[in-house]
């Protein structure tokens, strides 16, 4: 009896000891495909890798392998188009963690820096871009961009509507130089673009991003809600940015026609 205890803590032992397989990172160069939701899999070769900037909170949650980032390309960039794929693969694709979705950041320079995942962008010629789901209740109230616009006027201040670089803003209450904006988008089927502008020009405080932009698309590969934050010097390109942005998807898109919503 004592003799199968012992061999039975020894299996227990050998088991607990055994090294896990290590899950394996895709690297620059690789093609990937990844499914947001059955109407958006983008599949891509990935772009440059970023740096991991851990901190003290992170350790339980950081996994590469499910990160959805596809790289940091230029904002001209042309990727390659790959066939959609077969039903039957987009049905044996996982859904990608609610913390991990697709993301790529755009350069809007030549120069060259490296994209790291800390909380503020790299430099001022980056553009961050992360691509959700809509939340629960902005399908239940059927929101896109424009009309979450029009409830964000409650915080705007009255008769501080002014037009800067194509987009129709308006002071915020909680200060003069935080700005809310929205513009067309030149992709006919967009709703807009919504920015949160802090126009703090006059300080070298980068501690904070500047401009975040926002679009709630409902009809648009199943619903999906795009954001992206820059800094404050390319405010002027943000119609640019959104155009990128689309084009992009879309060629990366390999969903099944039967499922693909353009």
């Amino acid at each position: 009896m004592q003799q199968r205890i012992v061999v039975s803590l020894c299996f227990v032992f050998l088991i607990g000891c055994t090294p896990k397989e290590k899950p394996y990172i895709p690297q620059e160069g690789e093609i990937v495909t990844w499914k947001q939701n059955p109407q958006l899999i983008v599949k891509a070769k990935l772009g440059p890798r970023r740096k991991h900037i851990p901190d003290q909170f992170d350790y339980e949650f950081y996994r590469p392998a499910r990160e959805h980032y596809l790289g940091q390309f230029p904002i001209n960039y042309v990727p390659e188009k790959f066939p959609v794929i077969t039903q039957e693969e987009a049905d044996s694709l996982p859904m990608p963690d609610s913390n991990r979705q697709l993301q790529f950041d755009l350069k809007l320079s030549n120069l060259d820096f490296q994209a790291k995942d800390g909380y503020l962008p790299d430099h001022d010629d980056q553009v961050r871009v992360r691509i959700e789901g809509l939340t629960m209740d902005m399908r239940k109230q059927n929101l896109d961009t424009y009309k979450t616009f029009l409830q964000r006027k409650e915080f705007f201040k009255e008769n501080s509507k002014f037009e800067k670089y194509g987009l129709t803003c308006y002071k915020k209450k909680v200060a003069d130089n935080f700005y809310g904006c929205y513009g067309k988008s030149k992709k006919y089927d967009v709703t807009g673009i919504l920015l949160d502008v802090i126009a703090l020009e006059n300080t070298a405080d980068n501690r904070f991003i500047q401009i975040r932009g926002e679009s709630y698309e409902p009809n648009k590969y199943g619903g999906i809600w795009v954001q992206w934050e820059m800094n404050l010097s390319n405010w002027d390109r943000w119609q640019e940015i959104d155009s990128a942005i689309w084009r992009l998807l879309g060629t990366w898109n390999s969903a099944p026609p039967s499922q693909e919503s353009n």
